[in-house]
């Protein structure tokens, strides 16, 4: 009883592919066959129930027409379900009253004096929804015109000034108070735009989530378990339904949106830098678009917010480059968020354009200026004293909030948002103690051309790496004794570009793979797993050997990678390599006496060499001497010591029965992999890891790789040294496999 229905129908015709009829070829089958000429027809419905309505929603779609049919069922106008009353409760007659009663019951009494004294009272005999101040907030912000001589309406004021109060009269005020037809609360969905009647000012409506704090205190969470917000004032009384119409009390007068965003910041003039920067950018045209779904919130520094940056950080953000654009997006977010969406006692997050999170909370800090909107965010306490405000990732406190704007809303800060992602290659090495690599780009005079770069991988070692590394030592000693000589030096310029590749790429990219770096030549990245079950998942990556130890790291455009070796630039090839070692003497004659000689010199080849020093053959000399004039079992002794793809040290891990990890030589044979103290290959452990030539790397080993001889006549994957060899053969290319 007392429930009125709504009827809405819509047709229309579909154009899209997704929409038309579908058909199928074929032929009759026993009757249920379908014809070529057949049709799907697509019938959905829907159905929600809210506080006050139900509504159904049924879409028909048949040979090529839509056909849409919303029925709303609800009490009728002066009838209502009961507040926290059962969900099937029935729509019982309610105690209206006329409109101008209603807002007087609210405590609006001065809303609808000025109502009727600006010559809007037949609008109460229309189906309106009224945002009404309480008199409190009322009287308070009529003293704030009268003390600023606002009452007195300049008609040019208005035409310069549109958006201010001082361009305001009351009038105007009802009017943008004031919204055709009735909307209960929960039918406005967050963002929505409410035209007022106030020829281009709207209200925006906000929905926010209760704080836990205020479920078990706030006896209106059961009728409305969330906060709203008008214009970013707090909503305060919803869904008060009169004789004609609806009203929502509203915690203060509220603001008319018709300017944007960057409208805004240009009229302050405490935030001619802030317009600098946006402009230098272009993202001064993203704060002037306007519409339905164009709601951005900016946390914006005032200037003296900017002249507390380092002065090269002001450079760069009048430069307008990548590292600007960063810094201030870190301080922009596709959302409205209010104040009202921090929560006292509790911390509140969201994610700016670059999709890092901001955290909010309140905080007791010294005022340092009142407030120009008359708008607090906590407790007001006398100039100089305390007072609550909400506090922004630690570092950054709100000194004015909810400055309303046609898209959005500002909100001024006094100190700008640091992020590494808008900081130059520089300050990232020095905020994160990568300090000789830093030095030595000082030094090198590279400073400004490296902070210029942008879509690149930096391979960063460690100040340990540098301490570890022989070639690391060398430009330690050159920083401590030398450095006069390392601007302009040509092999230092190599070195440090040799750690810089193109483009961009974050470990979830990474592949096995070469990589141009900015000196030229190339540092082949290489994926490890250390888990024993799942050996096709990498969870450990090197570039020429060196491990990444921290990685993902943002700076200006770029990422960086933290390294626990110095990558120096390999100028020889694995047979230089062998020939310019005398250790290695002996092994080398046995490989110039094969025809391997080749493989060793092929530039992209990619191969791991395992190398017994000649210590290793001179305890089997008569073995040695045996094997130079054994051509075949020559050729195979050295196969078995080259690998066809490149293993790491640090992808060798403990490999035990039943997860055994083996590698394949170049002639197919397999090879144990393991590693206790060190790491060991078969029966050989390694003494020397990772010397990395151009096309491959060598492993240092203290015992001649002990394989049996392949029997031609077994079948396939026998002998071969697999330990599931009733598997058949697991050859892959892969690092490491069962």
């Amino acid at each position: 009883e007392n429930v009125c229905t709504e009827r809405e129908e819509k047709e229309e015709d579909i154009t899209s592919p997704d929409n038309e009829e579908i058909s199928t070829n074929g032929g009759t089958n026993g009757g249920f066959g379908f014809h070529s000429f057949s049709s799907f027809n697509l019938n959905v419905q829907s159905c929600a129930e809210k506080q006050h309505k139900y509504i159904c929603t049924s879409i028909k779609n048949v040979n090529g027409r839509k056909r849409t049919e919303k029925i709303t069922r609800q009490c009728c106008h002066g009838f209502g379900r009961p507040r926290n009353g059962p969900p099937n409760a029935h729509c019982q007659k309610l105690d209206l009253y006329s409109m101008e009663e209603t807002v007087e019951r609210l405590g609006a009494k001065e809303f609808i004096s000025t109502l009727k004294k600006s010559g809007l009272e037949a609008t109460l005999d229309n189906d309106v929804t009224l945002f009404v101040v309480p008199d409190s907030a009322y009287t308070s912000f009529a003293e704030q015109m009268w003390e600023n001589n606002l009452v007195a309406f300049d008609p040019m004021a208005r035409a310069k000034r549109a958006i201010d109060f001082a361009s305001m009269t009351a009038r105007d005020m009802i009017l943008g108070h004031t919204v055709n037809g009735s909307y209960y609360i929960e039918d406005i969905s967050n963002e929505q735009l409410l035209k007022t009647d106030l020829p281009g000012a709207n209200i925006r409506i906000n929905i926010y989530p209760r704080g836990p704090m205020t479920l078990a205190r706030d006896q209106s969470y059961a009728e409305h378990p969330y906060r709203y917000t008008a214009n970013c004032a707090p909503l305060l009384k919803l869904n008060r339904v009169a004789d004609r119409g609806i009203v929502h009390v509203v915690d203060r007068v509220l603001v008319p949106a018709r300017n944007t965003l960057m409208d805004i910041i240009e009229a302050r003039d405490d935030m001619t830098l802030m317009r600098t920067f946006l402009e230098m950018t272009g993202l001064d045209k993203m704060l002037r678009e306007q519409g339905d779904d164009k709601h951005f919130t900016i946390f914006a520094p005032n200037d003296d917010a900017f002249l507390k940056l380092d002065k090269d950080i002001r450079r760069k953000l009048k430069a307008g480059n990548g590292c600007a654009m960063n810094i201030l997006k870190n301080h922009i977010l596709d959302i409205t968020f209010c104040s009202l969406a921090a929560v006292n006692g509790v911390k509140t997050s969201t994610y700016n354009m670059l999709n890092e999170k901001l955290e909010f909370e309140y905080a007791m800090v010294g005022k340092t200026r009142a407030p120009s909107t008359g708008v607090e965010t906590g407790e007001i306490e006398e100039e100089g004293k305390k007072m609550q405000r909400i506090r922004i990732n630690g570092m950054s406190t709100i000194e004015e909030s909810d400055v309303i704007a046609s898209n959005g809303v500002l909100h001024v800060i006094d100190s700008v948002l640091p992020t590494d992602s808008g900081m130059p290659i520089s300050n990232t090495l020095a905020n994160h103690n990568l300090t000789i690599f830093k030095q030595l780009i000082t030094d090198a005079g590279l400073e400004e051309e490296f902070d210029a770069l942008s879509n690149r991988t930096f391979f960063i070692p460690t100040d340990q790496a540098f301490e570890q590394t022989e070639a690391g030592r060398y430009w330690i000693r050159q920083l401590k004794e030398h450095p006069e000589t390392l601007r302009g030096n040509a092999a230092l310029k190599e070195f440090l570009e040799y750690h810089v590749a193109e483009p961009l790429i974050k470990t979830c990219a990474l592949e096995e793979t070469n990589v141009p770096t900015k000196a030229g030549q190339n540092v082949r990245v290489n994926l490890y797993t250390t888990n024993p079950v799942f050996t096709t998942v990498m969870n450990r990556a090197t570039v020429n050997c060196a491990r990444l130890v921290r990685f993902d790291e943002e700076t200006c455009g770029s990422v960086v990678h933290e390294i626990d070796k110095v990558l120096d630039v390999p100028k020889a090839n694995l047979m230089e390599a062998l020939s310019a070692n005398p250790d290695y003497s002996m092994f080398q004659r046995l490989i110039s006496l094969t025809n391997l000689t080749e493989l060793l010199t092929s530039p992209d080849s990619g191969l791991t060499v395992l190398v017994p020093k000649n210590d290793v053959f001179l305890e089997v000399g008569s073995w040695y001497q045996e094997t130079l004039q054994n051509q075949d079992e020559l050729e195979r002794i050295i196969r078995a010591h080259i690998l066809p793809n490149v293993i790491c040290c640090t992808g060798i891990v403990p490999s035990e029965w039943p997860f055994v990890r083996t590698t394949e030589t170049v002639s197919g044979q397999q090879l144990k992999l393991n590693r206790n103290r060190r790491p060991q290959v078969q029966n050989a452990g390694i003494t020397k890891c990772d010397v990395v030539a151009s096309n491959g790397i060598i492993h240092e080993i203290n015992d001649v790789i002990n394989v049996q001889a392949q029997r031609t006549s077994a079948p396939a994957g026998a002998g071969s040294g697999n330990p599931f060899e009733s598997f058949g053969s697991l050859a892959r290319p892969l690092p490491f496999w069962f």
